[in-house]
């Protein structure tokens, strides 16, 4: 079977966009949320509670460092499949769909907001147009169908949302005390 390397790139841009908009995420959560803690809305879309005197920053990286080798994983054995059978496996296209999701959820926010929001930069530029384009792409070259994409993003949306709750929690655990506090 001959590869199709721009379906195969195709792939593999979901872990790369994922870890350079969770940078961004990163690099500015902390003190995003910090700035916003007295906020009523933010104790609302956090199910974690955070701890004030630890390092959200590090708590946050490992968050990120968990949902993403799930989702490099998910992609290798995706592109394993589609060298070996030339279809897609549900899982990868329902993880594409919960990251087009989550673009969407960003743009959203800041709208809502009215103000720069972690990840939004990157979730317009990034995001939304890889996310809409690889699902147009998987179910226009039949790699995949709309049941099983239904499916995948079943299964992707709950394993997600405890991967990252998960994350968090166990990150709470693991980041250091701050010497000093936040400005």
């Amino acid at each position: 079977m001959m590869v199709n390397w721009n379906s195969e790139m195709l792939l593999w841009l979901l872990p790369v966009v994922f870890f350079l908009h969770d940078g961004e995420e990163i690099a500015s959560m902390e003190h995003w949320i910090r700035r916003n803690k007295d906020s009523p809305w933010l104790s609302k879309v956090s199910s974690i509670p955070i701890r004030w005197d630890k390092n959200l920053t590090l708590s946050f990286t490992f968050a990120v460092l968990v949902l993403g080798f799930v989702l490099t994983s998910v992609t290798w054995h995706a592109a394993v499949r589609y060298n070996t059978v030339g279809s897609m496996p549900f899982l990868y296209a329902g993880f594409v769909a919960v990251f087009l999701l989550d673009g969407i959820k960003h743009v959203g926010a800041t709208v809502l907001l009215r103000k720069y929001t972690p990840g939004v930069i990157t979730a317009a530029l990034l995001e939304i147009p890889f996310g809409a384009y690889a699902l147009y792409n998987l179910i226009h070259q039949k790699m995949i169908d709309l049941g099983a994409l239904a499916l995948g993003l079943a299964i992707a949306m709950p394993v997600t949302l405890f991967l990252v709750w998960s994350g968090l929690t166990i990150g709470m655990r693991l980041a250091p005390v701050r010497n000093v506090p936040f400005e």
